[in-house]
Order: C-alpha cells, then structure tokens, then sequence
C-alpha cells in the first residue's frame, strides 16, 4: 500500500528510509506510542544494513521499550510506504518516501525504563512513551503544535492503526 496524499511520483523521492514499526500493547491492553516533542508515532525505527526485518523490530523495541521480544510473539501485519512532500531533514526539506513494515507483538509488555537504550537523535526531541486508547490516540492526532515533524509522524500512526484494526478484524474471521 502506498499512501501519497501530495501525488508525489517516483522520480519526485529525494530520500529513501525503510523502517519497522510494532503496535505493542501493555497488559491493560492500552498501545504504546512514541511522542518526540509532540510528534507521535508507534515505535519502531530504521532498518540497518543487511538486518531483517523482525531483527531490526526486536533491536528497536529494546532499545526503545527496554523489554525482550522473541520471534514467535511476532506477527506481521504489512508494508505500507509514504510518500511525503517537503520532509524535513538537515538543511532542506526533501521529498522522501518512508517504507513501513508493520508488526504486531502478540504479548502484551511492561516498559522497563532502566534498559532503554535511546540515540542521540531521540533524547534531542525528548523522547517519551505513552500508553493510550485509542480514543486518547485520536485526541493526540487533532493537537495541534508547531513540531514540523507532526503532519508526517500523524498521518504515519493513524494509517498504521487503521491497518493493525483491519489486520485484528481479518483474524479473527479466520
């Protein structure tokens, strides 16, 4: 899937980012989700050089949540790629597509904050967690602030939402 609400086209991508992002949920069954300076998003992150992807979720949710996921309590949900215009990164702001795998943690888990690992680039824009519903997550998605990020991470975390409902709703027909 690939969500372009500019009408980008491909010769219009400056920059490339593949990432992974996981809807994990804490035991009370609220989502877990990132806020850099009011920018909100499910947490994830980059994918490395020559790292799969469950690899590169695992890597992420422990450096970011601090809690071990094993292969078994994963499942994937899908790819779903943005196409952003005018990103903003370093000196200019570039067209830049961000490649999505999505993934469920099965297993509900508890942050342990004492193991989070966090890069310079998140303690830059305060990263936190927060636990919400996702009446609280639509709340969040409607403030508004003058993060230029904000428009980006918004349209990123309710496509994701959207997807990991359907995906719940598709199994369990099954």
């Amino acid at each position: 899937m690939i969500v372009n609400l500019e009408h980008l086209e491909n010769k219009d991508i400056d920059s490339r980012v593949h990432k992974v992002r996981a809807i994990i949920m804490n035991p009370d069954g609220k989502i877990y989700i990132t806020n850099m300076d009011s920018s909100y998003n499910l947490p994830g992150g980059r994918v490395e050089v020559h790292e799969n992807l469950e690899d590169a979720l695992i890597r992420e949710v422990k450096e970011e949540l601090g809690v071990r996921v094993l292969k078994k309590e994963i499942r994937y949900i899908g790819n779903i790629t943005f196409w952003h215009k005018s990103f903003p990164g370093g000196q200019n702001k570039v067209n830049r597509e961000n490649m999505v795998d999505l993934f469920w943690i099965t297993v509900p888990k508890e942050v342990d904050m004492s193991h989070v690992s966090l890069t310079n680039y998140e303690k830059h824009y305060h990263f936190c967690l927060v636990n919400c519903g996702m009446e609280e997550i639509k709340k969040l998605l409607l403030e508004q602030n003058d993060n230029e990020y904000k428009k980006f991470t918004d349209v990123e975390l309710k496509v994701c939402l959207e997807e990991f409902l359907k995906y719940q709703e598709r199994d369990s027909i099954c």
